[in-house]
């Protein structure tokens, strides 16, 4: 078994982080990480902030990162539809990150009331989702805007359990409107494609590493990487009985500490 890798590619909500709180020995496991001359690179499927506001989150949990080591769906939602289509008008269901990065690209993003000039329906994890929204992006897309998700997340851990994740919402619009939309956030090879190209590296170079089989752990088995994962968010232990070999992952541990512990014993 391979226990050398030149980066990991690290989750953050169940992995680093639950809520505002570091998950068992987390940061200690990215100082050892630092120590072994392991680049870092966080990938999150959560579309609702930006790199500048996850760093600032970390540093107030006492770990100290620069804006360059972080990824997000959102970034690369707005990204991916620049490359695509250039500047276009979006009717964004999502969190105020991706929101950001388009106005930053420079991407229009439309009210709902104008739903009929979208050319893009962009979903996401949007906690003030409504009935109005969720009408807007059908009608939209019905008319032919094209339908991109930042991820397809069932769920999303907090510290007092788990609450709706965008999955739920994309879900809505997909079965209204019969159309699959374009999945960006992992396991989509599209994310983990980015953070590749970002990193300068190539699959067998990295571990991916989360708390989710059906996202982490498959996200790294699309691109041919090994895969870790822990048990401080969404999947348990017990849940890796019957797996699939296209989700089981190469390490399994407690937490991100342990882990490290295991790779570099």
């Amino acid at each position: 078994m391979r226990r050398h890798y030149k980066a990991f590619i690290l989750d953050l909500d169940g992995c680093v982080y639950v809520g505002d709180r570091l998950t068992p020995g987390s940061d200690r496991a990215i100082e050892r990480l630092k120590e072994v001359g392991v680049k870092i690179m966080y990938l999150t499927n959560n579309s609702g902030h930006t790199s500048e506001e996850y760093c600032d989150k970390l540093r107030r949990l006492g770990v100290e990162c620069v804006e360059d080591q972080i990824l997000t769906s959102g970034e690369v939602a707005a990204t991916y539809i620049m490359e695509n289509s250039g500047r276009s008008k979006i009717l964004a269901i999502t969190g105020r990150g991706f929101k950001e990065y388009c106005r930053r690209i420079g991407h229009t993003l439309i009210p709902v009331e104008r739903w009929s000039e979208a050319e893009y329906v962009v979903v996401g994890l949007d906690r003030e989702v409504d009935y109005r929204k969720l009408r807007a992006g059908l009608r939209a897309i019905l008319k032919g805007a094209r339908f991109v998700a930042t991820n397809t997340d069932k769920t999303y851990p907090t510290p007092s359990g788990l609450d709706p994740g965008a999955g739920a919402i994309v879900a809505a619009l997909r079965e209204s409107s019969g159309v699959e939309p374009t999945v960006i956030g992992k396991p989509s090879r599209i994310i983990m494609e980015a953070a590749l190209r970002k990193l300068g590296m190539s699959p067998d170079e990295v571990l991916v590493v989360g708390d989710r089989f059906e996202t982490d752990v498959l996200a790294g088995k699309n691109i041919g990487a090994d895969t870790a994962l822990v048990l401080t968010g969404v999947s348990r232990r017990e849940d890796l009985v019957g797996l699939p070999p296209n989700l089981r992952p190469t390490y399994v541990a407690e937490n991100l500490l342990r882990l490290v512990e295991i790779v570099y014993a």
